[in-house]
């Protein structure tokens, strides 16, 4: 016998042998998954040969354990040099065996040492200190060191950034860890089952119940791990080493196992996928209660399964192919189709749109979130591309026609008699003499923290259109108006488990206005009637006080400002808890020293004293960013092109230009456009809505998300 890995073309196989038998009468080589507890005594030199299954041309897949129960997947944290040592001396001396799955479930309250969390930064170091100790032996620097199994539906490991125990979330940190501690992975071990015996199931898409609403409940659960899977680790190899229907095996011919295999077969077969080589049904021997061995139903029914000839691919290693990186699926499209239907790359991998894209000469590539490599409808685009063109040659002409308009008046003006000066108490400047101005109510200035805040790790709130609002609701924040925005933001997240703030303003003790929610989206304040109402909180507790006059000021001009965007009465105006049985905002609202009337009335005031005039301005709509020299500003430019396109809008770096539009949408934080400028433009008369994510990145997803929906503005109303 000699020491020579296999690895069978048949993802067929079995957890543990002694049923192998089965595959061979049907001349079927698959894999046979076998489990060791190694401990982490360095001077242990015990092993296994595989070679007796191995020279049959079965595959072998080593889980090389710590132990199990209270012994823990993994040794303690002190232990894992030595436990890494332990699994080198045993790799060496078991010859047949080139697949090493290092631990199994460690997100498993079931598999923890001595009842301690496995972090994903905890499995990573012990991970790379294997996969060193494998690769530096002899004969072994071809193996695979697989990545362990995570558990699917168990959320019983929280930690830092995932306190949920989101167990996708928890198999993707696993990866990121191991990749900061700049250690390659070989192979990706996962598990998955049904709820149940229905062979029905296995294709079921049924999801789960919030918080996880988006994750599988059924055998696709294995869908949830391989869409999450970076794109440059879409060639390695993936095992599915464990597979049941949750309940014992029933000794019967239910065709469980001939749609499991059909399902993964399917998987294999669309094009662009990465490769799924084994699914291992658990398990043989008569160890527990889901025993295979002696149940002949079963033995049909994988004969019926093995009657097929379900196979996997190899998928190619990310090249470098006409001076651009091909990777994963478009790799495995670029060498499966011929070069005269494709052409050559001519673009890195990008994402638009959230989807991976990848053009090439004669075509464009796409892969959805599982892999599968479509392609995009280029000639439908090309003809919309014609059509636009041809309007916005049509708006260039028009902007041409209004900028030498625009330059005309200002001749005339300037050989005009100067208009005189509005007096002092005007409040609104005087016009050109031809003109008819617009009065309206400038837009208060606030600062724009909606990304900026906490959000919960996977609940969101809807979004609605702000057509149907009918109440501009007063709360109070109820604690010291001390407390920021960011940790009241916090608190409801984590306290309340709210997808995030509850406001869609806050208005602090100094009569500062934070933004904190776009005004499209529904957040958490007046239970049903949440779809219907914008929160204004007040920073601060008025049970026995009533906020002060910066606040009533500042929130007075907020409403008046809504009242006529939303075109809205003043009975809009009301408290919490006018709504809702709540004391907010508080016992003086509409007794005691009834701040309500106060505030009424400096709405009143607000409609007047904060007018503006302006001529009608002849831009609709201006996109303004910060000048794309480098960094953030450019990536943030860049991402603007799919909204621009979207909604015809003029766009620019100029304030100048922007002021001359009804609408501007500034595009990123103050380190780019800042708070001054900002109110410049407000002035001036535009509406104004910045969109700024905590990120370039971020930013650009609002954006790309906003042309998508057909959303020109999240806060603001188109006339």
């Amino acid at each position: 016998m000699v020491d020579t890995p296999a690895y069978p073309k048949h993802i067929f196989g079995l957890h543990e042998p002694g049923g192998e038998w089965l595959m061979s009468e049907k001349g079927k080589s698959g894999w046979i998954l076998f489990t060791h507890a190694l401990g982490h005594d360095p001077a242990d030199q015990s092993a296994h040969d595989y070679r007796p299954w191995a020279d049959r041309g079965f595959g072998a897949i080593a889980r090389l354990n710590h132990g199990y129960g209270d012994a823990g997947t993994l040794p303690l944290p002190a232990f894992y040099d030595a436990f890494a040592q332990r699994v080198g001396s045993f790799v060496a001396n078991s010859p047949g065996c080139h697949v090493w799955v290092i631990g199994n479930e460690p997100n498993h309250e079931q598999e923890r040492p001595e009842g301690q969390l496995i972090t994903p930064a905890q499995y990573a170091q012990c991970y790379r200190r294997c996969y060193q100790q494998i690769h530096a032996l002899p004969g072994h620097d071809q193996d695979q060191v697989v990545l362990a199994p995570v558990a699917p539906w168990n959320a019983t490991t929280p930690y830092a950034g995932n306190q949920s125990g989101n167990w996708v979330r928890y198999f993707l940190d696993m990866i990121r860890e191991i990749y900061a501690l700049n250690c390659p992975v070989d192979a990706i071990a996962l598990h998955t089952y049904t709820h149940g015996t229905n062979p029905a199931l296995v294709s079921s898409e049924a999801k789960m119940d919030v918080p996880f609403q988006q994750y599988r409940f059924q055998f696709r659960a294995y869908r949830d791990f391989m869409e999450v899977i970076p794109s440059e680790m879409r060639h390695l190899p993936v095992y599915i080493t464990e597979t049941d229907q949750v309940e014992p095996w029933a000794n019967a011919n239910s065709g469980w196992v001939q749609n499991a295999y059909r399902e993964i077969n399917a998987w294999n077969n669309t094009l662009g996928r990465q490769q799924i080589r084994a699914l291992i049904l658990y398990r043989w021997p008569r160890t527990d209660q889901w025993y295979i061995q002696g149940k002949h139903g079963i033995y049909d029914d994988m004969r019926a399964a093995m009657e097929q000839d379900y196979t996997w691919r190899p998928m190619p290693a990310p090249r470098e192919v006409n001076g651009h990186i091909l990777q994963g699926g478009f790799l495995d499209f670029y060498e499966r189709i011929s070069l005269q239907w494709i052409g050559q790359p001519i673009s890195d991998e990008i994402v638009e749109g959230e989807i991976r894209t990848q053009y090439f000469e004669k075509m464009i590539l796409q892969q959805d979130p599982s892999g599968a490599v479509t392609l995009v409808k280029a000639g439908v685009e090309v003809m919309e591309l014609q059509g636009q063109v041809a309007e916005l040659q049509d708006q260039c002409a028009l902007l041409e026609e209004q900028v030498q308009y625009l330059s005309d008046r200002i001749e005339e003006l300037e050989v005009q008699e100067p208009a005189p000066s509005a007096p002092a108490s005007d409040p609104t400047p005087i016009p050109a003499p031809d003109a008819e101005p617009i009065i309206e109510i400038a837009r208060p200035l606030w600062e724009n923290v909606v990304y900026q805040l906490p959000r919960h790790a996977t609940k969101r709130y809807t979004q609605r259109d702000l057509e149907g609002i009918q109440y501009l609701t007063i709360t109070h924040s109820a604690v010291s108006p001390d407390v920021t925005v960011e940790q009241i933001a916090a608190f409801h997240v984590t306290q309340m488990d709210w997808p995030g703030i509850g406001y869609h303003f806050l208005v602090d003790a100094d009569g500062a206005v934070a933004k904190t929610n776009e005004l499209s989206t529904v957040c958490y304040h007046v239970q049903e009637r949440d779809p219907l109402s914008i929160a204004i909180g007040v920073a601060g507790d008025f049970t026995e006080s009533v906020p002060t006059e910066a606040q009533l000021q500042a929130t007075a001009h907020l409403i008046a400002w809504l009242l006529q965007e939303l075109d809205l009465p003043l009975e809009a105006v009301v408290g919490k808890c006018e709504l809702v049985d709540t004391q907010s905002p508080g016992q003086q609202w509409l007794s005691g020293q009834k701040w309500k009337e106060r505030l009424l009335a400096e709405v009143a005031e607000a409609q007047v004293a904060q007018r503006i005039a302006h001529l009608p301005l002849p831009l609709f709509h201006y996109v303004l960013s910060a000048r794309p020299e480098s960094g953030r500003a450019w990536e943030e430019w860049m991402g603007t092109q799919a909204y621009i396109s979207r909604f015809g809008a003029t766009h620019g770096f100029s304030t100048s230009e922007a002021e001359l539009a009804h609408y501007v949408t500034v595009v990123g934080d103050t380190a780019g456009i800042d708070e001054e400028t900002e109110g410049e433009l407000i002035v001036a008369g535009c509406r104004v809505e910045r969109i700024a994510g905590r990120t370039a990145d971020e930013t650009v997803a609002i954006l790309q998300s906003m042309a998508t929906r057909g959303q020109r503005f999240l806060s603001l109303v188109e006339i």
